[in-house]
C-alpha cells in the first residue's frame, strides 16, 4: 500500500514537471538567460555580504582572521584600488557592489516578466485558436463562462507560475551561495542553518501539497462557476427581471464568490504563516551562534564582531530566499490547477470538421441532400433519410412544426454539422470534398437569433472586418431598408448599439442583419426563421427587405409563418424529421395533407401586438 501510494505521488509529480516544462520548453534560451542573470545575482549578493566582513574589521582596528577564497578575492579587488587608506577602500568596493546587484537585479527581473508576459500572451493565443477551431457541439455541450474562464482567467495565471519558477531559481543560486559562506566562516552556525532552511521546506512542501494545491483546485471550481452565473445573468437578464428572480441570481453568485475568496483567504493565510515563523528561527540561531562563538573565544567576544556581524548580515540575507522559496512553491501549487486546466485545453482532442482540399469557383445548378441522416448528440434521429434538391436562383422554403428538423437542415448546408449518413451535395460533388470558406463565403445568413454586438452600427454590418467603402456600407443598409431608420440615429452609423443590440428594436436587429448578409453580395442568401420573433409591422419592414434582396439569388427560407413563403419556387415539409411533402403553395393545398393543415392552422392564430 505504502509502495502504490509513494509511486502514485512520484507519478504525480512527474505529471506536474511536464506540465511546467511544457510552458517553459518554447523559451529554453530565456531560461538560460535567468539562470546566468539569478548566479551573478548570487554571487554578487554574497560578495557583498562578505566585503561587510573587511569594513567592520578595519573599523574596529582589528586583524581579519578568516581566509576563504571570496574574502581573498574581495581583499585583492580593493587592495587593487589607488586609494591609500584601505578602510575607504573597501567601503567603495561594498557600494560598487551594491550597484552591481542593482543592475543584474533589474534585467532579472525585466527578462521574468518578458518571459512571464510573452508566455501568457501565447497561452491565451493558443487556447482561444483551439477553442475556435472545434465543431459546433462543443459550443454546444460547454457553458460559456467555463470557456470564458479558461481562455482568460486559466491562461493568466501561467504568469504567476513563471515568476514564481524564476523567482525560485534565483532564491535558490543566492541562498546557496550565502549557505556557502556562512559554511565557510563557521560550519556549526552554517549547519544549524541548513537544518532550519530544510525543515523550512518540509513545512512548506507539506503546505502546498495539503492547502495550496487544494484551495487553488477550489478557486479554479468557484472562479468558473462565478462566470458561468455572470454569463447566464447577461444572456437572461429581462426572463429575470420579468420573472423576480433577481434575489435568486444574487444568492447563486454570492455563494460562488464567498466560496472563491474562503479558498483565497485560506490559502493566502497559510501562505504568511511560514514566513514570519522565520523571524523566530532567525533571532533564536543568531543567539545560538553568539553562545557557539563565545564558547569558542571565552576570553572575549570583541574580535568575533566581525565575524558575528557578517554571519548576522549573512542570515539576514538569508531569510528572505529562505522565506520565499517556501511561498513561492506554495504559489506554484495555488496556480498549477489553473495551468493543468490550461494544458489539458490545449491537449484535449476536440472534434472539428475537417475542410475540404476542392476550390468551389463557382454554384451552378443545385444543393441536393441525398437520404440524410443526423442525430444531435444525446438525442434521437433528428434527421432521418432525408431528399431535396435546392435549385440555383429559386426560392426553396422549409416548413413545418416545432422540432421537425428544419434549422437542422440549413445547419447542415452551412456545415457547422456533417450528416451520420448519406450525402450533400453541390453542383453534384460531396460538400465535404470543398473548402469550406469557398462555400461559406458564397452564404449570407439571416437567423432568428440575430448577432449584434455592443459596438457601432457599421461596424456591426460589417462585423468588425475592414476593407469595406462607406458607399458599400451605405448600399448594403439601403439593400435591408435600415438606412432610413440609422440616418435617426444621433450618430448615424456611428451609434453604439449596446451589449447584444439592446439599443435596438427586433426589426431593426434583422435589417442590419440583412444587411450584413447582403454586404458580404451572397450567391445564396439562408433566412433561418428571420420574421418570427416579429411582430406585424416589423414583419412587414423585414420581408420587404428580405423580398428586395432575393431577386436573382438562391435562397433557402426556414418559416413559421407560412404567410410569408406562399410565393416561394418549391416548398419542403417536414415532420418528425422526414420530408412529408413538397411542392408550390397551390400544389400543396390542393393535395390537402401536412402542408394545407398546417397552414388552415396558421389563418386563425392572432397576429403578435
Amino acid at each position: 500500500m505504502r509502495r502504490a501510494r509513494g509511486k502514485k505521488k512520484k507519478e504525480l509529480e512527474q505529471s506536474r514537471l511536464k506540465i511546467i516544462w511544457f510552458f517553459l520548453k518554447p523559451y529554453k534560451l530565456r531560461v538560460v538567460a535567468l539562470f546566468i542573470l539569478a548566479s551573478a545575482v548570487g554571487f554578487l549578493e554574497t560578495a557583498t555580504a562578505a566585503a561587510i566582513y573587511p569594513v567592520v574589521s578595519l573599523g574596529l582596528n582589528i586583524e581579519t582572521g578568516q581566509d576563504n577564497a571570496l574574502l581573498s578575492l574581495i581583499s585583492k579587488v580593493a587592495e587593487s584600488s589607488p586609494l591609500q587608506d584601505k578602510f575607504i577602500s573597501y567601503c567603495i568596493l561594498v557600494i560598487i557592489l551594491a550597484i552591481m546587484v542593482f543592475i543584474v537585479k533589474a534585467l532579472n527581473v525585466y527578462f521574468s516578466v518578458h518571459l512571464s508576459t510573452t508566455a501568457v500572451t501565447r497561452m491565451k493565443e493558443m487556447v482561444f485558436k483551439k477553442q475556435v477551431g472545434a465543431d459546433y457541439q462543443y459550443f454546444l455541450d460547454e457553458k460559456q463562462g467555463g470557456l470564458v474562464y479558461t481562455t482568460v482567467v486559466a491562461a493568466r495565471e501561467i504568469e504567476t507560475l513563471i515568476i514564481s519558477i524564476s523567482k525560485i531559481l534565483s532564491e535558490a543560486i543566492l541562498m546557496l551561495s550565502l549557505f556557502i559562506l556562512l559554511f565557510s566562516m563557521n560550519w556549526k552556525g552554517a549547519i544549524l542553518v541548513a537544518l532550519i532552511a530544510g525543515g523550512y521546506y518540509l513545512v512548506t512542501q507539506y503546505i502546498g501539497i495539503k492547502v495550496s494545491y487544494p484551495t487553488g483546485a477550489g478557486r479554479v471550481k468557484t472562479g468558473t462557476s462565478e462566470h458561468v452565473i455572470l454569463n447566464e445573468l447577461l444572456n437572461g437578464i429581462k426572463q429575470i427581471k420579468v420573472s423576480v428572480m433577481e434575489s435568486d441570481w444574487i444568492k447563486r453568485f454570492e455563494t460562488a464568490v464567498r466560496q472563491y475568496y474562503s479558498y483565497l483567504r485560506k490559502g493566502r493565510v497559510w501562505n504568511e504563516i511560514p514566513g514570519h515563523s522565520l523571524w523566530v528561527l532567525l533571532f533564536s540561531l543568531l543567539a545560538i551562534v553568539a553562545i557557539i562563538l563565545r564558547t569558542q573565544n571565552p576570553t572575549g567576544f570583541t574580535p568575533l564582531v566581525p565575524l558575528f556581524g557578517t554571519f548576522a548580515f549573512a542570515m539576514l540575507r538569508l531569510l528572505a530566499p529562505i522565506s520565499n522559496l517556501g511561498q513561492l512553491r506554495m504559489q506554484i501549487m495555488a496556480a498549477l490547477p489553473n495551468a493543468e486546466l490550461t494544458y489539458s485545453t490545449l491537449h484535449k482532442q476536440f472534434d472539428t470538421i475537417k475542410d475540404g482540399d476542392r476550390e468551389l469557383k463557382a454554384f451552378t445548378r443545385n444543393i441536393q441532400l441525398d437520404h440524410v441522416y443526423f442525430t444531435h448528440k444525446g438525442r434521437s434521429i433528428t434527421i432521418e433519410d432525408v431528399s431535396m434538391t435546392l435549385e440555383k436562383g429559386k426560392i426553396t422554403a422549409i416548413v413545418g412544426p416545432s422540432g421537425a428538423g428544419k434549422t437542422t437542415i440549413v445547419d447542415l448546408i452551412l456545415r457547422l454539422f456533417d450528416p451520420d449518413r448519406g450525402e450533400i451535395k453541390v453542383d453534384g460533388v460531396n460538400l465535404r470534398d470543398y473548402k469550406l470558406s469557398s462555400w461559406l463565403s458564397r452564404i449570407g445568413l439571416v437567423s432568428q437569433d440575430t448577432f449584434v454586438f455592443h459596438d457601432s452600427v457599421k461596424n456591426n454590418i460589417t462585423l468588425g472586418i475592414d476593407g469595406y467603402s462607406e458607399e458599400q456600407i451605405v448600399q448594403a443598409a439601403k439593400g435591408a431598408n435600415a438606412h432610413d431608420f440609422i440616418l435617426e440615429f444621433p450618430q448615424g452609423y456611428d451609434t453604439v448599439v449596446g451589449e447584444r443590440g439592446m439599443k435596438l428594436s427586433g426589426g431593426q436587429k434583422q435589417r442590419i442583419a440583412i444587411a450584413r448578409a447582403v454586404l458580404k453580395k451572397p450567391e445564396i442568401l439562408i433566412l433561418d426563421e428571420a420574421t418570427s420573433a416579429l411582430d406585424e409591422i416589423a414583419q412587414a419592414l423585414v420581408q420587404k427587405a428580405i423580398d428586395k434582396i432575393s431577386k436573382e439569388r438562391t435562397v433557402i427560407v426556414v418559416a413559421h409563418r407560412l404567410s410569408t413563403i406562399i410565393n416561394a419556387d418549391k416548398i419542403v415539409v417536414l415532420e418528425n424529421g422526414q420530408v412529408m411533402e413538397e411542392g408550390t403553395h397551390r400544389q400543396l393545398m390542393d393535395r390537402k395533407g401536412a402542408y394545407r393543415d398546417l397552414y388552415k392552422s396558421q389563418e386563425n392564430v392572432p397576429s403578435r401586438g
